[in-house]
């Protein structure tokens, strides 16, 4: 492994500035006029040809005279790919009125849309029947039409199937291949393993497929006629993710030895398939491990996939090279475009990367195609074996001008791409691999959408081609010319900067890659062992306690000095007030960006702290962290917009305006499930709008909040203006509820203490009517109908319900299941639930961490023991922390339900489709409003659901955590909370008392306004 150091580099490569990059690696590649002439010459001969050739098929007429780029083609095929998932007649009959919507005839009648599927014959005759007013019975017209639809759905379906499916069944796929004269590489279709259930059931399928392989195909035949393997590493293990890595070594090398040996005796060559931009190095890792064991000391047919959309596409095959040329092994690689653009895109942007990992101009993933392809055919590469999966036509001329002679080939996807193909065979003598899919209907879904949508888009070179209208020259540019022009994407914001300019967020580190990993860990050890003593920054009396980690009773991480009385700093807050108050704006602003960088500074500490002392996974740290810098800047954001001084209409001779300034002394009571982002959102909102601050954090995280506020004053905030007090909730909440002196309370917490802390404030005499936000707590529900993909919705179940050991306001507490797909649910939600890992919240590994305390934990254990519903559960051995075993209930529904389990406890029920206004009134009647959520592709039926529920945040088709403040400003009603909704537009609004100032400007010596002609 004497080129490992090149693996760094390529992780270095992770996030670079696409046009540098390439504009750097242009200035060494060096070709004629003559060279592109030659390229552009056999393009136009590659289509001409190809148009000549060209035999469409009814799919190939649908994606030529219909585009699958706008909202009427996304329609068409959701309605295909959905109706044969949907296993019930009622939500069938639903979801064709929701994409067809049968009041709108006319303008359904008058596109292409309903042309291509049911041709001008079938629509004229059921429009005539339609408008004719002599029908006596138009339902029965609309039946017809309903059935045509169905009929035609799955029929459009099947036809896609055996267009770009090779075969559902393995064995019939090799048969059929051994009678064929074309080579092909197979792939069993299926995302990524959900359990270790479908992840033995794809390697059984890969083995299953070399032994056949080894049967059918005579030894004594050309290696190159022999079908390969196309392997996907995540299909082989349901938690194929970085932090996993050394499970994953344990597990997964073993299988993929296995495999390899078994591919050598059948003589078919095995190649590992790319997949997102995350699982990159974990993979190139794996396949350094196998590349360098036994098994691979003669093996020539051990490949791997590289993406040209990946910045790290080109560094990859340089280390490839050089491990090829050391080991004297050839290593088969097949360069393809990339096919998660999307999901890079979307996940880029939820981790505020800097850049982006992929190239987001398509231009430039062409032009990275071209540069990887010079790089395999030049002299520099000695032992790879070059496979170019491409249908771009100018791709293909470039790389049969540039290849000489060289040793290639050529993939290209089964159903696309013959026409081009066949020229190439018969003019140029290059062998052409077909990728051919295979598996049932299930699996295939995901993968027709991919291969429909890229066929039919208007960028796509298939799409090109087929269309006759279109013209050379756009199809046929030279990448190599004027790259300067090709900036990024306009209509693409950078992920740092997803507020059109007005507020860039934190740049947070994306721990799947290497580089960032282990400079991370590093860090992270420096602060292991390190003890933290919390105190409230005053003199009073007060009361050593020491603190333990919810992970380990018995590891102190600090001592907590815990005041017995608020009096002491009530008085300093009630001299400063007036100052601070007074004090611009701008300063105050400055002070907290000022707060933001120490944030940043002392980012790692934090996050250790906090996984130590709130029992919180170093992820759930990190997008705490994360969340706090965002509240900091969103609030002093919106005061530098308030504080603008708003001058109002009036009357000749007067002047009006409209100011804001600060209440008075405000208390800030958060709690320990998020110790940094509501403790830091809470405080900053009171202190940017002039108020002065006595913050009390839960009694669980006070090393947390007087490391907080140590950054703070170091900031520049006075330490007059904001004082700390730590100590028990009863004992400090009480005496500040009933301080006469506070004016407002901002409260996270539960709804019990948040009705205490009102009470207490109405009790106080002769005071001014207090201000009280309150945020609390709710039994949130998620609603999943049939139409619903289950793969999706158990992902965002498991995140929703146990993601930070469900100790999250916002946490799914019931699932609703239809009755028709209830037990396939249930069955895969307890086979991924196997899948959690529970434990130490600093090992990386581990996906839930422990209860905050035994308290909590003792009252969790006894609701599950006395429930007398079935209920499973993963089993766990640990003694020495707080760790409950994440668990499932089986309920009849909301009304079993009395209060909120704040724990890792998801609660299940079954409902037909007929009691959907009856659950929705007993959910509004419980009077908890904070998160809902529903999974559905009928949009019909979930614009239904959200207009009638009463509830702070609604999430469609995706999990109830993690709000975004900005983007989804978080908050309930009712029993959830008192709003306004924290990091909204409106919070800042509520701490503030309002002016309006009025001027006689005449009391001077008359109006000169009206003197002025």
């Amino acid at each position: 492994m004497k080129f490992n150091y090149l693996l760094n580099i390529v992780s270095k490569h992770y996030l670079i500035e696409e046009n540098i990059y390439l504009f750097e690696i242009l200035k060494s590649c060096n070709f004629s006029n003559f060279f592109f002439k030659k390229v552009k010459i056999i393009s136009k001969n590659i289509i001409n040809e190809s148009r000549k050739n060209l035999k469409l098929d009814n799919i190939n007429n649908v994606l030529n005279e219909y585009n699958l780029s706008n909202k009427e083609g996304i329609q068409l095929m959701c309605l295909a790919e959905s109706l044969l998932r949907i296993p019930d007649f009622l939500t069938y009959n639903s979801f064709i009125k929701d994409k067809i919507s049968f009041q709108e005839w006319d303008y359904y009648y008058k596109t292409d849309y309903w042309k291509i599927i049911f041709y001008n014959m079938i629509i004229d005759l059921i429009s005539k029947f339609y408008y004719n007013n002599s029908v006596i019975d138009k339902n029965t017209v609309l039946y017809l039409l309903k059935k045509i639809i169905i009929f035609f759905s799955n029929y459009i379906m099947k036809e896609i199937g055996k267009k770009f499916v090779y075969c559902n069944d393995i064995n019939k796929a090799i048969e059929k291949s051994s009678k064929d004269e074309k080579i092909y590489s197979f792939d069993m279709l299926g995302e990524a393993a959900l359990t270790f259930y479908d992840a033995r059931k794809f390697f059984n399928q890969y083995f299953k497929a070399l032994i056949k392989i080894g049967k059918t195909y005579n030894k004594q035949m050309s290696k190159h006629l022999i079908p390969s393997i196309s392997i996907k590493l995540s299909a082989l293990h349901p938690k194929f993710i970085f932090f996993n890595r050394i499970k994953i070594f344990r597990d997964l090398i073993p299988m993929l030895k296995i495999l390899v040996r078994k591919s050598l005796k059948s003589l078919s060559s095995i190649t590992i398939d790319a997949e997102e931009c995350d699982r990159m190095e974990l993979t190139l890792d794996i396949f350094n491990k196998i590349y360098y064991s036994n098994v691979c000391k003669k093996n020539n047919i051990f490949g791997l996939v590289v993406q040209a959309y990946s910045k790290r596409a080109l560094p990859t095959i340089y280390w490839l090279n050089k491990i090829s040329i050391e080991e004297n092994k050839t290593i088969p690689i097949r360069l393809v475009k990339g096919a998660y653009w999307d999901y890079e895109i979307k996940l880029s942007q939820n981790l505020n990367l800097n850049l982006y990992p992929v190239f987001i101009n398509k231009f430039c993933t062409d032009l990275s195609y071209l540069l990887c392809s010079i790089f395999l055919l030049s002299d520099n590469n000695k032992k790879l074996f070059p496979q170019f999966a491409t249908h771009n036509v100018y791709s293909i001329s470039f790389i049969l001008v540039l290849f000489k002679n060289k040793k290639i080939e050529f993939q290209k996807l089964y159903g696309m791409g013959d026409s081009i193909y066949h020229y190439i065979r018969h003019y140029y003598n290059v062998h052409c691999r077909e990728y051919a899919p295979i598996g049932n209907y299930k699996e295939l879904l995901p993968y027709l959408v991919r291969r429909l949508l890229e066929n039919g888009a208007n960028s796509s070179f298939v799409n090109k081609i087929i269309n006759k209208k279109e013209n050379f020259r756009k199809i046929l540019k030279n990448y190599f010319l004027n790259i300067d022009n090709k900036k990024y994407n306009k209509k693409l914001s950078l992920p740092l900067d997803l507020f059109s300019g007005k507020r860039t967020c934190i740049f947070v580190y994306n721990l799947n890659i290497t580089n960032y990993y282990y400079n991370f860990i590093k860090k992270v050890l420096f602060y292991k062992e390190k003890i933290w003593i919390a105190n409230s920054f005053n003199d009073a009396k007060k009361k050593n306690i020491l603190i333990f980690e919810p992970s380990n009773k018995y590891s102190i991480i600090g001592i907590s000095k815990h005041d017995l009385c608020i009096k002491y700093s009530i008085n300093i807050l009630k001299k400063s007030f007036s100052i601070w108050n007074k004090i611009s704006y701008l300063k105050k602003v400055c002070i907290i960006k000022n707060f933001i960088f120490l944030l940043k500074k002392n980012f790692i500490e934090i996050i250790v702290l906090c996984s130590k002392e709130a029992g919180k996974t170093i992820m759930d740290c990190i997008l705490d962290l994360k969340e706090a810098i965002d509240f900091c800047k969103y609030y002093y954001k919106q005061t530098l917009i308030i504080n603008k001084k708003n001058f109002l209409p009036n009357i000749t001779g007067e002047k009006n305006y409209y100011v804001f300034e600060g209440k008075g002394i405000f208390a800030t009571i958060s709690p320990w499930n998020f110790p940094i982002a509501i403790f830091c959102g809470q405080t900053i909102a009171a202190l940017i709008t002039g108020n002065v601050v006595i913050a009390k954090p839960a009694e669980a995280t006070s090393l947390i909040a007087h490391k907080i506020f140590q950054l703070l004053y170091k900031a520049g905030l006075p330490i007059s203006c904001c004082q700390l007090i730590i100590g028990n909730g009863l004992t400090i909440g009480n005496k500040i509820s009933f301080c006469n002196s506070i004016y407002g309370i901002i409260f996270t917490g539960s709804n019990n203490v948040a009705n205490a802390i009102n009470r207490n404030l109405i009790m106080r005499s002769n005071r001014p009517i207090h201000k009280m936000i309150a945020e609390t707590g709710g039994i949130n529900v998620m609603i999943i109908d049939t139409s619903s993909l289950i793969e999706q919705v158990i992902v965002d179940v498991l995140e929703s319900s146990f993601k930070s050991c469900g100790q999250r306001c916002s946490a799914l507490r019931l699932l609703y299941i239809n009755e028709y797909i209830y037990y396939d649910t249930v069955k895969l939600i307890f086979n991924s639930l196997i899948n959690l890992n529970i434990g130490y919240s600093l090992d990386m590994s581990n996906d839930i961490g422990p209860i905050i305390n035994k308290k909590n934990l003792n009252s969790l254990k006894k609701y599950i023991k006395s429930s007398k519903y079935n209920y499973f559960y993963k089993k766990i051995n640990f003694d020495i922390g707080n760790f409950l075993e994440p668990t499932i209930i089986k309920i009849n529904g909301i009304k079993d339900l009395k209060e909120e389990q704040f724990g890792p406890i998801l609660h299940v029920a079954i409902y037909k489709n007929n009691q959907i206004i009856n659950i929705i009134n007993e959910i509004n009647s419980l009077e908890y409003g904070l998160t809902f959520g529903i999974h559905s592709r009928n949009e019909t039926f979930y614009k239904f659901i959200s207009n009638r529920i009463n509830v702070g945040n609604i999430y469609i088709n995706r999990n109830t955590i993690g709000a975004i403040v900005g983007m989804q400003p978080f908050g309930g009603y009712n029993l959830s909370g008192t709003g306004p909704k924290a990091g909204g537009c409106n919070y800042l609004f509520s701490l503030l008392n309002e002016k309006t100032i009025t001027v006689n400007t005449t009391a001077q010596g008359g109006n000169v306004e009206l003197l002025i002609e």
